[in-house]
C-alpha cells in the first residue's frame, strides 16, 4: 500500500509540468501621470505581483512628460517574456531579452509582459527623466514607487 501511494505521487507529478509563459496573463495597468512643473507620479505608486503568474503589466503614459518605469531589484527578480507595443491596436513591435526600464512618450502605452520568479520588496522604481520647469527629476518631484512579489 505504501508503495501504490508513492507511485500515484510520481505519476500525478509527472503531468504536472506546464510551459509556464502559456498561461493566460494577470493583467494590471500602471499609469504615468504628472504635470510639467507641478508633480509626477505612478499611479498606482504600489504593485503586487505573485511569483509562477504571468503578468501582461500595462503601462499607459497620460500626462504631458516622458516617463521611465525602471526597477533593477525587478528585473532581476523576473522572467520577461516580451515587452509590445501597439498602435492603433496593431502590434508594431515586440523586444525580448532582460529590460531594467522602458521609457514611454505622453498619450503611449506599452506591454511588459513577464513571470516573477523571486519574492521581495523593491523600493528602487523610480523615473529618472528631468522636469523641463523645475529641471528636478520626476522622483525628486514624487515619482516613485514599490513593487512587491509575494
Amino acid at each position: 500500500m505504501k508503495y501504490l501511494v508513492i507511485l500515484i505521487i510520481f505519476f500525478t507529478n509527472l503531468g504536472s509540468s506546464i510551459d509556464l509563459t502559456r498561461q493566460a496573463p494577470i493583467e494590471k495597468t500602471v499609469f504615468l501621470k504628472g504635470k510639467i512643473g507641478l508633480n509626477h507620479f505612478y499611479e498606482p505608486n504600489e504593485l503586487i505581483f505573485y511569483t509562477g503568474k504571468l503578468y501582461k503589466l500595462i503601462i499607459k503614459n497620460v500626462s504631458d512628460s516622458k516617463h521611465y518605469f525602471g526597477s533593477d531589484l525587478f528585473a532581476k527578480s523576473i522572467f520577461t517574456r516580451k515587452i509590445q507595443l501597439t498602435k492603433n491596436t496593431n502590434k508594431v513591435a515586440e523586444i525580448k531579452g532582460i529590460i531594467n526600464e522602458v521609457e514611454v512618450w505622453p498619450d503611449e502605452a506599452l506591454e511588459w509582459w513577464f513571470i516573477p520568479i523571486k519574492t521581495g520588496i523593491f523600493l528602487d522604481l523610480k523615473c529618472n527623466v528631468k522636469d523641463k520647469e523645475t529641471q528636478l527629476i520626476h522622483s525628486e518631484m514624487g515619482m516613485k514607487g514599490k513593487i512587491i512579489i509575494k
